[in-house]
């Protein structure tokens, strides 16, 4: 009988489904064919499989799958998980303020939000959480402790941690978290003004509009760089919003297009501008996607602002939300947007996707020619093309695995905890000497890292082990491997200033925040200095529109 009642109840459901549908596209038999499928193998499983199944767990794992076949940016959220979408939207949740990782088999805080209730509990960069709520969390998901940690605002949590080989507890009064979109702004020079923006949540054009004229106003600045590196984008209408800030009313800024003729829409800039004169850069890298090509492409097209760094993401989709049923959420991808030119910049085709299932790649000789406003050629490469490309400056192996094995990070900990303050970002220097501390405190752990020499000589090793018993090859790899051991000592100290570079951020991060890093790093920036060149040099700005 039960059986039967949750047969019934999968056909009304399919039933009531398709009535959903707003017109015939010919597929509705194949539809019914496949959910009644579906319901029959759910039945079956239930009734015959050898172990106790959970089957929210199973149809959760089916329609996670079902989604990843469309794209990565349509996703199912639900009840438990609807505050991850007011994050995206609003960058606001309700917790303490840390984020933690798992290093080295234990959960540490990696960063801890300036002024936040854990920052006010005394929390530190470094500390190992060992409890949250009176809950072990060492083997729990990211997922599972992130539940553990967020609650009502005002209402509390006990945090067990570890700090010195101390094991201390303390309660935290949780409250409602606002990530920053402007971590940073400033004048980086006499009449340069910077602002760095990390995100598009709500209200976010409203508050790069007040920095930008604090700058304009109070700071008295001539030029502007506007800093979209590492930005993932956000919600379209702020970024139509910042656009708007220095584009005549009127201009079209960014277009929609879907299969649904519901959700296309021309966006246009509806207020009047703030300045439609001053010279701006825009930095851009391969990690700015989405909103951030939308200010940094319609800029471009628009012939308003030049822009400086690398080839960006290539996110052309457009995601909408959608309410479903028992309070969860739908975010599906309803239309690809077009910037003032007429380009997409959509780098991957979901809809044709290679033998393997992964997305295509259209080829760099299918990339169609557009025109800015003033005339000059740009093209939908899969991303917004910089008018000056700058090559970021890329880890070394040596920093890479010292990072990786968290050397770096645990050094920075130590650090923090013998100096109880530093100078400030802009002064902080980390001397030769310190070098030679950090080199004290990682030991032989230095270079216990395989590199691409170490994992040849292992293959070459396992090879002849196989073949061979020779005294002589065996003392020719002995050989090898302590020259492979010089190597790396020579490369130490080859990229000794980036090493040097990248234990000063981890370090500020600890006194000065995320804010800090951006200060220290803006007076070792070569995309910045680029920025400046181009803005100081009235005759290359403009000769850039003119190409």
């Amino acid at each position: 009988m039960k059986t039967k009642k949750i047969c019934i109840a999968g056909i009304i459901a399919a039933s009531l489904f398709l009535v959903s549908f707003t017109k015939d596209d010919g597929d509705d038999f194949e539809l019914v064919k496949s959910l009644e499928i579906f319901h029959t193998l759910m039945r079956d499983i239930r009734i015959l499989y050898v172990d106790e199944t959970s089957s929210g767990e199973l149809v959760s794992t089916a329609m996670d799958e079902m989604l990843k076949h469309l794209d990565p940016y349509t996703v199912y959220y639900p009840e438990s998980l609807v505050e991850d979408v007011m994050f995206m939207n609003t960058g606001e949740y309700a917790g303490i303020g840390i984020d933690l990782e798992k290093l080295s088999g234990v959960y540490k805080v990696v960063e801890v939000g300036e002024g936040s209730p854990a920052d006010k509990a005394g929390l530190l960069i470094g500390d190992e959480i060992l409890k949250i709520g009176g809950t072990e969390i060492t083997p729990k998901s990211n997922d599972e402790i992130s539940l553990l940690i967020k609650g009502e605002p005002g209402t509390q949590v006990s945090i067990t941690y570890r700090r010195d080989s101390q094991e201390k507890s303390v309660n935290i009064k949780r409250a409602m978290i606002k990530e920053k979109n402007i971590p940073y702004f400033g004048k980086i020079d006499s009449k340069t003004g910077y602002i760095n923006l990390s995100g598009f949540t709500e209200n976010c054009s409203k508050e790069f509009k007040s920095a930008f004229l604090k700058l304009k106003n109070e700071d008295k600045i001539e030029n502007l760089v506007i800093d979209l590196r590492y930005n993932p984008g956000g919600l379209l209408i702020e970024a139509v919003n910042i656009v708007n800030l220095f584009v005549d009313k009127g201009e079209k800024i960014v277009e929609m297009k879907g299969r649904v003729e519901q959700w296309n829409k021309v966006f246009k800039a509806e207020n009047n501008p703030v300045d439609t004169k001053m010279p701006v850069v825009v930095l851009v890298n391969g990690n700015s996607a989405s909103a951030s090509e939308i200010v940094s492409g319609a800029l471009q097209d628009l012939d308003r602002a030049v822009i400086v760094g690398e080839k960006t993401f290539g996110k052309g989709l457009v995601q909408t939300t959608k309410d479903l049923v028992y309070n969860s959420k739908l975010k599906i991808t309803t239309a690809k947007y077009y910037i003032p030119s007429g380009r997409c910049i959509q780098k991957l085709d979901y809809s044709h996707k290679d033998s393997k299932g992964n997305a295509t790649q259209i080829a760099e000789s299918q990339f169609k020619t557009f025109t800015t406003k003033n005339g000059r050629k740009v093209k939908d490469a899969g991303g917004i093309m910089p008018d000056i490309s700058v090559g970021r400056d890329t880890l070394s192996e040596i920093v890479e695995n010292l990072v990786a094995s968290n050397l770096i990070f645990d050094y920075a900990t130590k650090y923090r905890r013998e100096h109880a303050s530093i100078a400030k970002p802009e002064d902080f220097v980390f001397s030769d000497e310190d070098l030679e501390k950090f080199k004290n405190f990682a030991g032989d752990k230095l270079f216990d890292y395989q590199s691409e020499s170490d994992r040849l000589i292992k293959l070459l090793d396992d090879v002849l082990k196989s073949k061979s018993n020779s005294t002589a090859i065996k003392e020719n790899l002995t050989s090898l491997k302590s020259e492979v051991k010089k190597i790396k000592q020579r490369e130490f100290d080859k990229y000794s200033a980036q090493i040097k570079k990248t234990i000063s951020a981890e370090i500020i991060t600890r006194y000065y925040y995320h804010e800090g890093v951006i200060r220290y790093n803006l007076k070792h920036d070569d995309f910045l200095e680029q920025a400046k060149t181009v803005l100081n040099d009235a005759n290359l700005y403009k000769k850039v529109f003119l190409n």
